[in-house]
């Protein structure tokens, strides 16, 4: 599908890049997680050596489908071992692109979750990634440029990536329902890698616990933690939604919940905000059970859980 399945202003500036042949040495690729930036990564890797097309990739020709599989020499996928990337890891990346091309017109890095960089790796990759060499283009990955040095974000060409359109999610996954499409909020990849909808369950379980007092977090990583926020985010949407549209709008989610009386608009958007600054804060290691006791007290002035205890997806 090359870059069709994209629907976004970042991919108009790769294609404009591919277009001019002005291709950046490095690249920041920044956003959410699951709403493709790996995707658009690999996308780029095969236009910049596609074999029937010099502005996209066309999926069929060896070198596109080489790239697919993993087994192009010219291009390096890195991710973090243990969850952090090790200096270690960025000598092979020199190494690696120290060498010339065997096969393509370009010799591509693509380093995911950047941002899990230690400090001594991300210093070593300065140099690199300042002055990469002739036909190398190195693409850095993250959810939180501030997590990097300084330094390195101010070598690197960013591109923003922001979650797709319903319409654009649909094309991606044409089989799934309409309403499980609403959950993933223009995030794909959630419902390639995870099985949604027994997240939920997790989800509303973990709400029970919270309204129980219960003061062990639930989270095994960080990953959780941001996965747990999403889906509280979805919830505080969904509660804005029937503050103004007078309706459930994603049936899907727990029922077990519901707002207490007289909350405001206006504290549900804060509340929204105060969550994603929590987010936005998780990869410098927050402690998880200040956090969870944190968000249950935040909580607990806004939501009360109904005598019921069955939910929608229970029935």
């Amino acid at each position: 599908m090359g870059f069709s399945e994209f629907q976004q202003k970042a991919i108009k500036l790769l294609k404009g890049t591919l277009r001019t042949k002005k291709i950046p040495g490095a690249l920041l690729f920044l956003g959410d997680a699951y709403i493709g930036k790996t995707r658009a990564a690999i996308t780029y890797a095969k236009a910049l050596n596609c074999l029937n097309s010099e502005e996209d990739a066309c999926d069929t020709c060896i070198s596109c489908k080489k790239i697919e599989q993993g087994l192009h020499p010219d291009v390096k996928l890195v991710t973090a071992e243990k969850d952090v990337i090790t200096v270690n890891s960025i000598r092979e990346v020199e190494e690696f692109v120290s060498f010339r091309s065997l096969e393509g017109r370009y010799k591509v890095v693509i380093i995911k979750e950047a941002h899990k960089m230690n400090n001594a790796a991300a210093n070593a990759f300065l140099k690199t990634v300042e002055e990469p060499p002739l036909n190398t283009v190195i693409i850095l990955i993250c959810e939180n440029m501030y997590t990097l040095p300084e330094p390195l974000i101010s070598r690197c060409f960013k591109l923003y990536f922001t979650p797709l359109s319903t319409q654009a999610v649909k094309k991606i996954l044409p089989d799934v329902e309409d309403s499980v499409i609403r959950i993933i909020m223009g995030k794909p990849g959630l419902f390639i890698s995870r099985d949604v909808l027994k997240d939920i369950q997790w989800f509303n379980a973990t709400l029970k616990n919270m309204k129980e007092k219960n003061k062990k977090s639930p989270w095994k990583d960080n990953e959780d933690v941001k996965w747990w926020i999403d889906f509280l985010c979805i919830f505080l949407r969904d509660c804005l939604a029937g503050f103004f549209l007078k309706t459930s709008y994603c049936p899907i989610l727990p029922s077990d919940f519901k707002l207490k009386e007289n909350v405001s608009v206006e504290e549900l958007f804060n509340l929204y905000e105060e969550m994603q600054n929590i987010k936005k804060s998780i990869d410098l290691n927050l402690n998880k059970s200040i956090v969870w006791n944190y968000m249950a007290c935040l909580l607990g002035n806004l939501i009360t859980m109904k005598k019921q205890e069955t939910t929608n997806l229970e029935q």
